[in-house]
């Protein structure tokens, strides 16, 4: 009864469906676009550390 029970059912594998999804992997390359944008705002953020207020009570 074992052999009925072997990869009988995953002759019919579902990954044909798997095959349209390739086309989202060009897709991955948009994301690094956006944190390269992030360091720009980081650049202004440490002239503004010495702004703060902490510094002027010494």
């Amino acid at each position: 009864a074992q052999q009925p029970f072997q990869p009988q059912p995953i002759q019919p594998q579902p990954h044909q469906p798997l095959q349209p999804q390739p086309p989202v992997h060009p897709i991955q390359r948009l994301p690094p676009q956006p944190p390269l944008p992030s360091i720009f705002p980081m650049q202004p953020l440490p002239p503004v550390l010495p702004d703060l207020p902490l510094e002027a009570w010494p």
